[in-house]
């Protein structure tokens, strides 16, 4: 006997959750289970990794078994995309010879397939409009111009809607300063496009313009999507319906904005990178498809925690190099100098800290020599790497020294008033390229210290 779940269900199970999008291979795997479940396939192009699993815990199933088969793998998924296509092309082929019957059949098959494909961009756009939350609710008292809503299920006539009881207002048309520099806000770490942006619907000139800039043009009927897209977050503290909205926009036009939510979560962080003079920058993912008469979008952006975006700390005076991002170190004693960490672990329990490393010189017993990296906190030794950590960063130590740098790397301090932890993150020397290297110092961007408010410039205009 088949499952029925009701069309709230689903608006329940697809709820935005920040979380990054599923695979082709995973939207297929969730697609199957549902079908063998309750008797109907769904389309479900948009779905998430969370959303994933939350449907398969309601079937009965396991989330992990998202990642079972190398589904999520990307190397392994474009190798199992190119075999079936390959297995296709050689069917087509083999049908199209066989017989002088052949080419009309083959012609059927690519009919069918586009057919196919069209029925589950009808069947998405009605799971957008049956399934997914209003535009105007998921905007949550952002201010966007002119939003027309989708005609509901009972295929109501569509109305113009204002928010929060008032008037549309024209797009963001004032420009970012061009002379400020760009402060990435995943600082090097793998940029996942896993956080929302609402309000989308009201700015399709803009997002068709950035895809076909990514070389996506958009065309009626067909579905476009570009990765990588360099955006921009923009606090808004002169917004007149969210004095914490934080725009994201693509070469000075709004792409959409973040959730009320995810605004009151990312402004500490983004209004300093504002108001210390850098832009905060990050990547966004577009996908959006044209049926004619309107422009269906989705755009989300690369933000890792709130917490760890900018730094705690200043970075120390004098010429320093800021050593590339790399995979987490656990750094040795660190209880010895609780006392100094204790003064640095945030109320959250965990933060972001610029650490200084140098190259010491240890004395063993037998006199051997036998250097080591200290790591060390605005100046005073919190720590140190064990001897074969030590050795993947010590060449790249002897060349800061050399060009007369101190080399800073980005920490992790977590912890409480019981003690605390740190985990760095520094590139290994093997992993540090030649360019890099002859186009030092690479200094750490300076920001202000940090506080509860910032001086943040006006930023939205009619």
């Amino acid at each position: 006997m088949h499952q029925v779940i009701s069309d709230e269900a689903w608006r329940d199970l697809l709820a935005a959750d920040g979380t990054a999008p599923a695979s082709k291979f995973q939207r297929d795997f969730v697609r199957a289970a549902v079908a063998r479940a309750t008797g109907k396939r769904p389309s479900l192009m948009h779905l998430t990794l969370g959303q994933a699993a939350r449907i398969l815990e309601r079937l009965g199933q396991s989330p992990a078994k998202l990642t079972g088969g190398g589904r999520g793998v990307p190397a392994l998924e474009k190798t199992g995309t190119i075999a079936q296509w390959t297995l296709f092309g050689m069917l087509v082929l083999m049908v199209t010879v066989s017989s002088p019957a052949g080419f009309l059949l083959a012609a059927g098959i690519l009919g069918l397939m586009f057919l196919l494909r069209k029925r589950r961009r009808d069947r998405q756009m009605w799971e957008d409009a049956s399934w997914a939350g209003s535009p105007v609710s998921a905007v949550k008292g952002i201010a966007v111009p002119d939003a027309r809503i989708e005609a509901p299920a009972n295929h109501a006539a569509p109305q113009l809607a204002a928010f929060e009881g008032q008037a549309p207002i024209l797009p963001v048309t004032r420009p970012a300063s061009p002379d400020r520099g760009r402060y990435q806000v995943s600082l090097g770490r793998s940029e996942w496009p896993n956080v929302e942006v609402v309000g989308e619907h009201a700015y399709s000139k803009a997002i068709k313009s950035a895809l076909r800039a990514s070389k996506a043009p958009v065309t009626v009927g067909r579905d476009s999507e570009s990765e990588g897209v360099q955006v921009e977050l923009v606090a808004e503290p002169d917004n007149p319906y969210d004095v914490n909205a934080i725009s994201v926009r693509w070469r000075n036009q709004v792409l959409g904005y973040l959730s009320r939510e995810d605004a009151i979560r990312y402004a500490q962080p983004i209004r300093r990178i504002i108001a210390s003079g850098l832009i905060a920058a990050t990547t966004a993912r577009i996908w959006a498809y044209d049926s004619g008469d309107r422009l269906r979008a989705r755009v989300t952006v690369a933000l890792p925690e709130p917490e760890l975006i900018v730094p705690l700390n200043e970075a120390p005076t004098g010429v320093n190099t800021l050593v590339p991002w790399g995979s987490a170190i656990q750094v040795l004693k660190e209880e010895d100098h609780f006392d100094i960490l204790f003064n640095h672990v945030p109320p959250e329990g965990v933060g972001l800290l610029l650490v200084s490393l140098h190259r010491v010189i240890r004395i063993l017993k037998n006199g051997v020599e036998r250097p080591f990296v200290e790591v060390r906190l605005d100046g005073e030794r919190v720590g140190e790497l064990s001897n074969i950590t030590s050795a993947h960063l010590l060449p790249l130590l002897e060349h800061t020294e050399i060009a007369g740098e101190s080399a800073l790397a980005y920490a992790k301090i977590s912890g409480s008033a019981l003690a605390a932890q740190l985990v760095l993150h520094a590139a290994k020397a093997t992993e540090i390229s030649n360019d890099w290297l002859s186009a030092g110092p690479h200094s750490a961007p300076k920001l202000l210290p940090r506080s509860t408010e910032y001086d943040v410039p006006p930023a939205y205009a009619i």
